[in-house]
């Protein structure tokens, strides 16, 4: 009887363990979303105000179109990105493009004193930074994940799902091959 018992307090345990560790990784998904979610905000956010810069560098540098062009396929790129990342390189390309706009404007006069434009260089800035403290979160992230998955009993157990996982695409892919070639027959 008492080693029932123990039995049934080592499988509580190691039931408590697994739960443990799934509701941290259902933590971090939850906290990966947000921050994704946020990334996205201000990309948003990004994408406005350079609608605002090229409005606000085309009242005074109308013969530069080039420069307006490229924001607006910087800002274009960026609205039609859906992947992870697509919506990376988009932003990082718009930061660049803006960035240029933002120098280029310290030559002309009218410009480089505009209240609204260094408004905007401001807001955009500001943005960065809010982008950079993301970046660092995924990789704490990332590296919280890595090491969680590298711990002997969750990487075991994570292991035995992947197998499981791929044996069942596996055999989903052989299942719609089948029906594939039966519909062609």
């Amino acid at each position: 009887m008492e080693s029932i018992y123990i039995l049934s307090l080592i499988i509580g345990l190691f039931f408590l363990f697994i739960l443990g560790n799934f509701l941290i990784l259902a933590r971090m998904k939850v906290q990966t979303v947000r921050a994704f979610k946020e990334v996205d905000e201000y990309l948003r956010k990004k994408i406005e105000l350079a609608n605002q810069v090229i409005s606000e560098i085309s009242k005074y540098v109308s013969y530069e179109k080039d420069f307006v062009r490229n924001v607006s396929d910087a800002k274009k790129k960026a609205e039609e990105a859906k992947t992870v990342k697509e919506k990376k390189e988009a932003g990082n390309i718009l930061t660049i493009v803006l960035n240029a706009a933002f120098n280029a404007s310290e030559k002309y006069p009218e410009l480089k004193f505009s209240q609204k434009l260094n408004q905007l260089k401001k807001e955009i800035n500001e943005i960065e930074e809010g982008i950079d403290s993301f970046k660092s979160l995924f990789q704490e992230l990332g590296e919280t994940l890595k090491k969680l998955l590298k711990s002997k009993p969750f990487g075991v157990i994570y292991d035995l799902f992947k197998k499981e996982t791929k044996t069942v695409k596996e055999k989903v892919k052989k299942v719609k091959k089948r029906i594939v070639k039966n519909n062609k027959k």
